[in-house]
């Protein structure tokens, strides 16, 4: 009863708090090369209002059932562009790595998205076409919260190898991404089980807790304005050597030469070649 009452309260904040961090995320635009996450603010933003407003009026259900998930998948590709940004932001100090990890971002995201749509079999299974569209739709979400997750997790795992504090304004925008992939993953996850409503009232409250996270490390002044090159990792840094080694490297043109000079100068060094070789 309790989990409930908070949980209705915390349905009309959300909205407000996710204004608040656009706004907060808007104050700092001109010092972080995150667009992206800039527009998954912008389509979360919109959709907690639209949501919000059609189960409040008599909006018909399938229109509210379509404008949740289409909101939501459109937020969930926002938030992959995202999540690239904040990998290239990171890894600004080690190009190699940086390449290489988008690559893998490319691939995952491929994968990902084939293994979503591998949910179009359970047509046979589907009683209606809402609950064919369901199903797709949540195993889109699935699939997408665990790529998220993952790449969260990499991202989590570099900071430290990075030389960032923990304190810096890419951990915290991570921190709250998590929260709320890990939130998405359990409600969807839990859509078609018997447990009852007490998910959907959770996410409700960590919702609030990650937009609220995203405002107070958006609001305050960074603490790392610079991240140092010696503070990586020699580890880190050697990889990135590796990588940089790995890289295809664009052939330069061999100088032709021409005219008389060049020719005698090229026969000079012969003579001089060859009587090194024989004195």
């Amino acid at each position: 009863m309790v989990l409930a009452s908070i949980s209705n309260l915390l349905k009309y904040a959300e909205p407000v708090l996710w204004i608040a961090a656009l706004l907060a995320f808007f104050r700092v635009r001109k010092h972080a090369a995150l667009s992206a996450f800039g527009v998954f603010l912008g389509i979360r933003t919109v959709r907690a209002f639209l949501v919000l407003g059609m189960s409040q009026s008599s909006t018909p259900h399938s229109i509210l059932f379509y404008t949740q998930w289409i909101t939501y998948l459109a937020g969930c590709i926002a938030l992959f562009f995202a999540l690239q940004e904040l990998f290239v932001n990171m890894m600004a100090p080690l190009p190699g790595l940086r390449r290489i990890g988008l690559a893998g971002f490319r691939w995952a995201a491929i994968v990902s998205t084939v293994v979503a749509l591998s949910s179009v079999v359970t047509l046979a299974s589907a009683s209606s076409i809402r609950d064919h569209m369901t199903a797709i739709f949540t195993e889109i979400a699935i699939s997408f919260s665990v790529l998220a997750l993952c790449l969260l997790a990499f991202l989590a795992v570099s900071i430290h190898a990075l030389g960032l504090s923990y304190r810096n304004r890419v951990s915290g925008l991570c921190l709250g991404l998590v929260l709320l992939t890990a939130m998405d993953l359990m409600v969807n996850g839990l859509r078609f089980s018997t447990v009852g409503t007490w998910p959907s009232q959770v996410a409700e409250i960590i919702a609030v807790i990650s937009i609220a996270t995203w405002v107070v490390f958006l609001a305050l002044p960074e603490p790392l304005k610079k991240q140092e090159t010696a503070a990586i990792s020699s580890s880190a840094t050697l990889w990135n050597d590796l990588a940089q080694e790995l890289m295809p490297t664009t052939p330069q043109p061999v100088p032709v030469h021409s005219g008389f000079l060049q020719n005698v100068e090229s026969v000079v060094d012969r003579v001089l070649a060859k009587n090194a070789l024989t004195g």
